[in-house]
């Protein structure tokens, strides 16, 4: 039987399931098709760690966009508006496991793969939480910060909090989303910069997030347009 079908309670007849799709919208006459989220191909933050690729090309604890833009050293903090904030949970697989980690949107779903996202005794959780956050970076290159608001410039950039990063800096986020920001997350004028953690020995550079102020409402309501 097709993936896509499944049996009815009268086994002799198959009833067709249409799975729900989820596309975007994109304003312009010279496109045609079903567009998903997928298809756009948005620049990314990430932090440099003291291990890996991006450790050869950057120093660590600095910031980049795209894996080529030096945003800031860490200690100069960079200005950062959140658009948008998603959590999801990841399935908790060890370093270095070639496995693909399972991706659950929800708790619910997390219980639908006898999952847990909680200690228990000494068993570490099978999921943890992630939050993906689309944000505006501010910048000077206008190559790579494309969208101009009065004397500065932006590029909207997508950042993937795990780990220490998602305790450290996404669960601020929800909590001013919940508290200060109540009117938008588009609001807050973030700082980001950058500051060290170690447990049992071992040493690794975290971000440190900072809600500085509000914006003003013509700011807001421009990069609220501008991340749908």
């Amino acid at each position: 039987m097709p993936k896509d079908l499944k049996k009815g309670t009268d086994t002799d007849n198959a009833v067709a399931v249409v799975e729900p799709v989820n596309t975007i919208v994109i304003a312009n006459e010279d496109l045609s098709g079903d567009f998903e989220q997928s298809d756009l191909l948005i620049p990314t933050i990430r932090q440099v760690q003291k291990t890996g690729e991006l450790a050869e090309l950057h120093t660590p604890g600095s910031w980049v966009l795209n894996q080529e833009e030096l945003l800031s050293d860490g200690s100069t903090p960079i200005n950062l508006t959140v658009l948008t904030f998603r959590k999801f949970f990841s399935e908790n697989i060890e370093f270095g496991d070639d496995q693909q980690p399972r991706i659950a949107a929800t708790l619910a779903e997390v219980q639908g793969l006898n999952g847990t996202t909680e200690w228990e005794n000494d068993t570490p959780p099978s999921f943890v939480p992630v939050g993906e956050a689309t944000v505006l970076v501010e910048g000077k290159n206008e190559a790579l910060f494309p969208f101009e608001f009065e004397d500065s410039r932006y590029a909207l950039a997508r950042w993937t909090l795990r780990n220490t990063a998602f305790k450290r800096a996404g669960k601020k986020i929800i909590t001013e989303a919940r508290i200060g920001l109540q009117d938008g997350l588009e609001r807050g004028k973030w700082e980001l910069s950058t500051g060290k953690a170690e447990y049992k020995g071992n040493k690794w550079f975290v971000p440190v997030l900072v809600l500085a102020g509000k914006h003003e409402e013509k700011f807001a309501t421009w990069a609220n347009e501008l991340g749908r």
